[in-house]
């Protein structure tokens, strides 16, 4: 027998409302507030007082009666729900044929709005603060949502229904791996549960820097482009020097970081390149960048490209259909895990966060987590590819409940907090302006800095040493030679890849002798070289000449060797900057199981001399190249 939860504190979904208003307006006649407590508690488990009952049943819940419900808890009523129903329609078309809307075209749309409205005219017309944008944004994107999580798509209208017939004969002329759909969408990188990152008041919130994602899949899941990633900065410091092409993505930028119709040529170019001679057909929305693009940067005759109907739903487009979700998803879980290991260890991971780990963990979630289930059932739900098969299965959300709650015991400090589906859902991430429209677009504003961390760090920092390097992969195979389910393959693999970076140090080494001599050759007398080559060792006769000045710093050659020796001066280290010394990135500790987030967070913390029992890279006046051994960690 199960007791019924008590009220506690605990709110009430708008489905809950919802619910107990469409029952008590389908009995005949009406119920008494105590048939609704008890219906309510049998339905729910949970008894309300008579209170919540007539507030429920009031006139300030109206407007569940007339648009869907979202299933989040404490969801407050619209202030004026009579203006957000025609603002959602313009909102929805607007969004539908690709215009940019930015939040204060929304409050200007919803001004213009308000003298229209009967019950409003005799009212002034409401300034529409930040807060009011904010949970219009929340309730709107909540009603979009609505019908996805049981499967159904709503009802198109008949003359969308004949362009959509149009678009799946068209699909019946291509194989399934021959189809592909390309959208774009943002991602708050840096965005946590509770607000951490304090800004001034005329400064862009860097807990709300954003990237512009552009995704691409054929319909079997088997041909995934490479994410292009958008930015404000041309190169971000955490990104220099690294190879995105073997990372699987490429970088471009511009102020807003969205897609223009520049980099949106620049990216068909690539996509027929990848394609060549195949016959493929490509899907986008009616984005005004992509239309222009394809103006300016036309197909082959081999790749057809078909946009969406205008004002078509996003219920028939594949990568809004759950396969950009469930990346979102699993790149929030993978931030989660590396706020919580910078957490216990008494670091603050929000201000050490660099693309460099948000281009990691996308990419490989990307190519890893985002299974081929959920490429193809979203492309079978879109109705494109007929027929919908009910029975498909596909991989299911992670579960991070835990993992956020034990991340939130560190909000210490009374910040506001999201709930855990506000947080997995951010509505801005849908809406190419941030929260202030007049600093975003002040051309005096440098929107740059928002690529950047918090901490700034030497981008050495990011680099491991080569013989961490290949301590790591010697530790994978101790650890895989242990498992019983490790494969011969899996080993030889990790084999080779040692074998490749000792033959890689071993080739690096003979370069740097080789352009240290190099530079001793054309170096002049009068500079004061770091390695002075050595005469072979005679008897000094007292009329020798005097040595030159710069040589009598350098230690007196010893008689042992015959041949030309190099000696090294005696320079001392510079010493630490102050904004380095203490800065040491979150790591996981070792008492935790291995995890995606350790291998995946490069170490940011100050290089270390390699500790004892730990196989290294042997200083470099020490190191002889020649042989394996010689290279030996």
């Amino acid at each position: 027998m199960t007791t019924p939860q008590s009220k506690g504190r605990a709110g009430i979904s708008e489905v809950q409302k919802k619910a107990l208003r469409a029952w008590s307006q389908s009995q005949q006649p009406r119920p008494t507030h105590a048939s609704c407590i008890a219906w309510f508690q049998q339905t729910y488990n949970r008894r309300l007082t008579q209170s919540s009952i007539s507030l429920i049943l009031s006139k300030k819940y109206d407007y569940l009666d007339i648009r869907p419900a979202s299933s989040s808890l404490r969801q407050q009523p619209p202030q004026w729900p009579a203006l957000e129903q025609p603002l959602s329609e313009w909102l929805k078309k607007a969004r539908e044929n690709g215009e940019p809307v930015t939040g204060e075209v929304i409050c200007n749309k919803a001004r213009k709005i308000w003298p229209q409205i009967t019950e409003y005219a005799s009212h002034p017309v409401p300034q529409f603060s930040q807060g009011w944008l904010s949970k219009f944004k929340r309730r709107f994107e909540a009603g979009l949502s609505e019908g996805q999580h049981d499967g159904a798509l709503p009802a198109a209208p008949p003359n969308q229904r004949k362009e959509l017939q149009a678009l799946r004969t068209i699909c019946g002329e291509f194989k399934e791996e021959d189809i592909y759909n390309m959208d774009e969408t943002g991602l708050l990188w840096r965005k946590a549960p509770f607000d951490a990152l304090p800004a001034a008041p005329n400064e862009l919130r860097k807990d709300r820097a954003h990237i512009c994602l552009i995704v691409c899949t054929n319909c079997t899941g088997s041909d995934r482009i490479p994410i292009w990633a958008i930015g404000h900065k041309e190169m971000p410091n955490a990104l220099r020097g690294v190879n995105l092409k073997a990372m699987g993505c490429e970088w471009r930028y511009n102020r807003q970081a969205w897609l223009d119709t520049r980099i949106m040529s620049e990216w068909l170019t690539m996509f027929y390149e990848h394609i060549g001679s195949r016959r493929v057909l490509l899907f986008l929305d009616n984005f005004h960048a992509h239309e222009a693009a394809l103006e300016s940067t036309p197909p082959p005759p081999n790749i057809h490209i078909q946009t969406f109907p205008a004002n078509s739903p996003k219920e028939h487009q594949p990568l809004r259909l759950g396969i950009i979700h469930h990346l979102k998803q699993h790149y929030r879980k993978q931030w989660l895990g590396y706020l919580l290991a910078g957490f216990d260890s008494g670091q603050s991971p929000m201000q050490m966060m660099s693309l460099y780990h948000a281009l990691c963990w996308i990419t490989r979630n990307w190519r890893h987590d985002v299974g081929n289930g959920t490429v193809y059932k979203a492309f079978r739900k879109s109705t494109l590819v007929d027929p919908p098969i009910q029975y498909l299965t596909a991989p299911k959300l992670p579960d991070m409940t835990d993992i956020y709650n034990k991340v939130i015991r560190y909000n210490r400090g009374g910040l506001s907090t999201k709930t855990l589906e506000e947080w997995l859902n951010p509505v801005e991430e849908e809406f190419i302006d941030q929260a202030d429209d007049t600093t975003w677009f002040n051309p005096t504003v440098d929107t740059s800095t928002l690529d950047e961390p918090v901490i700034h760090l030497p981008p050495q920092e990011f680099i491991p040493m080569p013989g961490e390097a290949i301590s790591g992969i010697q530790t994978a195979m101790r650890y895989l030679l242990h498992q019983q389910t490790t494969t011969a393959n899996d080993i030889l693999y990790l084999e080779t890849m040692e074998k490749v970076l000792r033959r890689k140090l071993m080739n690096d080494e003979h370069q740097r002798q080789h352009h240290a001599a190099a530079q001793l050759q054309t170096q002049s007398p009068a500079q004061a070289p770091i390695r002075i080559p050595g005469p072979a060792i005679t008897e000094r006769s007292s009329s020798s000449p005097a040595e030159p000045a710069f040589e009598l710093s350098v230690q007196t050659p010893t008689r042992e060797p015959a041949h030309a020796a190099y000696m090294e001066v005696q320079i001392p280290p510079p010493s630490p900057k102050p904004a380095q010394a203490s800065i040491q990135a979150p790591t996981q500790q070792t008492t935790q199981p291995l995890s995606d987030v350790s291998t995946l967070a490069p170490a940011t913390g100050p290089l270390k001399e390699p500790s004892e029992g730990v196989s290294y890279q042997p200083p470099r006046n020490q190191s002889k190249a020649g042989s394996d051994e010689d290279m030996e960690m």
